[in-house]
Formats: structure tokens, C-alpha cells, sequence
């Protein structure tokens, strides 16, 4: 992620959401949105239903961080905005070398604060 700011790449920030659009925690989120990031400034947003909270509650915790971290990989994740995280999932996301950002309210105008930074 080193370097990204101001160059001109593209990375794509994705925010975990609820069905009202704050963010919420990553392990059972209904949705996730994930932004285009250019330049500092988000180009395109895109919303996806992930139904983790579903899997979770059926899934072994490996086998559910597991598919958490195959879409992350699929979706080229570069950095990951969440209201919350367990310890094994921030240890998954840090094994994927991919920067968590912890925090709350509306998932817009988060992505928008964090664009800045990946």
C-alpha cells in the first residue's frame, strides 16, 4: 500500500456494511461497497450483497475466514474499512497484507474520509 497516494493507481477500499449503510463489523455483515480510490478521491462505488452474518452462523470460523479472504482476494481488495473485527479475522486480513481501518457511521462519507489515506 506504501506509495499509492498521489500516483495516480487505483485501489479499491471497501467499506463492510449494514442494510441502513453504516459500517458494521466484518465477520457478519449483510453488505459490503466497494470504492474505485484515484488520486485520493473516490471515482465509483460499487454495493455487493456478502450475507457473511448468514454463513457465519453456519460455516466453521476457519472455513467462514476463509471465503471472507478468497472475495477479498477476487475483488483485489487494497484496504478494508470496518466498525469492527475479531482477533482471528484481523489476523487473517493482516496475513493478506491488507490495512484495516476501524470506525463508524455512514459508509460514504467513510470512504471518502479514508481515500485519502490508501
Amino acid at each position: 500500500m506504501t506509495g499509492l497516494v498521489g500516483n495516480g493507481k487505483k485501489v479499491l477500499l471497501m467499506a463492510v456494511i449494514d442494510s441502513n449503510g453504516e459500517l458494521t463489523g466484518i465477520g457478519r455483515a449483510p453488505r459490503v461497497a466497494i470504492a474505485t480510490v484515484e488520486g485520493g478521491k473516490v471515482r465509483s462505488i460499487e454495493e455487493i450483497d456478502v450475507e457473511w452474518g448468514e454463513s457465519h452462523e453456519v460455516e466453521q470460523e476457519g472455513l467462514h475466514h476463509a471465503n471472507i479472504a478468497k472475495f477479498i482476494r477476487a475483488h483485489s481488495v487494497g484496504a478494508i474499512i470496518a466498525a469492527g473485527a475479531g482477533p482471528d479475522m484481523q489476523r487473517m486480513i493482516e496475513k493478506l497484507e491488507i490495512k484495516l481501518y476501524l470506525a463508524s457511521g455512514d459508509f460514504r462519507k467513510a470512504l471518502e474520509s479514508f481515500a485519502g489515506r490508501v
